[in-house]
């Protein structure tokens, strides 16, 4: 099949780590936006296995691709030694494998981007929205269970490969500073303003789980910070989790802010871009489920706080997203892809008119 880069650009780049392998099949895995993934067939190894997935990162969007490699690395093998010490454990399919090269690097820095290669996770596929509460347990479950894994991974402390990623307080000061500073006058609108001033009344819910931190009521852990459904794969069978998957934003952070994306995605009726609010609605039903799964893999080793403030989670990372939204509007979209002029408006209203729902419904710490 035809693919982005070239077959000798590929095999060149699968001969760092298995010189010599023959490439019996390439296939281009279409679906991601950022980075370009290849399924690549060379026969079959003592280890069983003779399908990986190489890829290449955009170093572009991953400027520090060497630390975010040795995050990954380091979380990888620390998971491999979790699955070996578990008699229980699904080996094969239960975390990402990632591989060095021959001459133990953490992969290829070309002109194209930085290549890596893991192995392929059988008889699984990602599905993009839970449909029912059980599927939202089920994938809360695989998230906790992913932290409490990681809970004791050994120091060094992770790269910061996104500084200030969640810093409630430093979003906040960016919108403000957005209105104060007016570049693309959309700050006067009087939609704009009373956006902000929604943001604004929600401050005290918004900065809830980043000041119980800074009290140390709570650890920074690893997380995942892109905790949602389509991240996880399932078996095709019966659909229970058997891995999360994309661990590029994996980085040092709080529990709640893994916890909340995943209340973010999942307990809202409407897409985050609905344009009648009155269609907003947080479903209870919803976020017991992901309290139910969470808890029950990570419950052990979460903080009281952290347990008292899960509801807050989700408010603090729809008012997040919303105040990116709403600052990337008034400055004029220059962030956030956008289908229409008024998209990032659209977003901002609808994540506001979401947190407050939560407020209302959820029982918040």
């Amino acid at each position: 099949m035809a693919t982005t880069h070239s077959l000798e650009t590929i095999r060149s780049a699968f001969d760092a780590f298995f010189p010599g392998a023959p490439v019996l099949r390439v296939a281009q895995n279409l679906g991601g936006h950022i980075n370009q993934t290849y399924f690549v067939e060379t026969t079959r190894r003592k280890d069983g296995c003779r399908l990986f997935v190489l890829q290449c990162l955009n170093k572009h969007v991953f400027p520090d691709v060497l630390g975010l490699m040795d995050n990954v690395m380091r979380i990888s093998e620390h998971l491999e030694k979790k699955s070996l010490a578990d008699p229980a454990a699904d080996r094969k399919r239960d975390h990402l494998h990632y591989l060095h090269t021959a001459d133990g690097r953490l992969g290829v820095d070309a002109a194209a981007g930085f290549w890596r290669l893991y192995r392929f996770i059988p008889h699984a596929e990602g599905r993009l929205q839970a449909e029912s509460p059980a599927e939202a347990r089920a994938a809360a479950a695989a998230f906790g269970r992913f932290q409490a894994l990681l809970a004791d991974m050994p120091p060094p402390r992770l790269v910061e490969t996104i500084p200030a990623f969640h810093d409630t307080r430093r979003r906040y000061e960016a919108l403000e500073c957005a209105f104060i500073e007016n570049r693309a006058g959309r700050a006067d609108e009087p939609e704009a303003r009373e956006l902000l001033d929604g943001f604004r009344a929600l401050r005290p819910l918004a900065l809830s789980v980043q000041e119980s931190f800074e009290r140390g009521e709570m650890p920074e852990r690893i997380t995942h910070n892109d905790a949602k459904y389509s991240n996880i794969l399932v078996d095709p069978d019966d659909g229970h989790p058997v891995c999360v998957i994309d661990l590029d934003t994996c980085m040092p952070g709080l529990s709640l802010h893994d916890f909340g994306d995943l209340m973010r995605s999942m307990c809202a009726e409407a897409p985050e871009d609905e344009p009648d609010v009155s269609k907003i609605r947080a479903r209870p039903e919803m976020y017991e489920a992901l309290a139910d799964g969470f808890l029950a893999e990570a419950g052990g080793v979460l903080t009281p706080a952290e347990k008292r403030l899960l509801p807050n989670g989700g408010a603090v990372m729809t008012l997040e997203v919303g105040v990116r939204f709403l600052t990337d509007y008034v400055e004029g979209d220059h962030y956030f892809r956008v289908a229409q002029p008024r998209h990032n408006l659209i977003r901002a209203r609808s994540q506001l008119a979401l947190a407050r729902s939560m407020a209302a419904v959820l029982p918040m710490g």
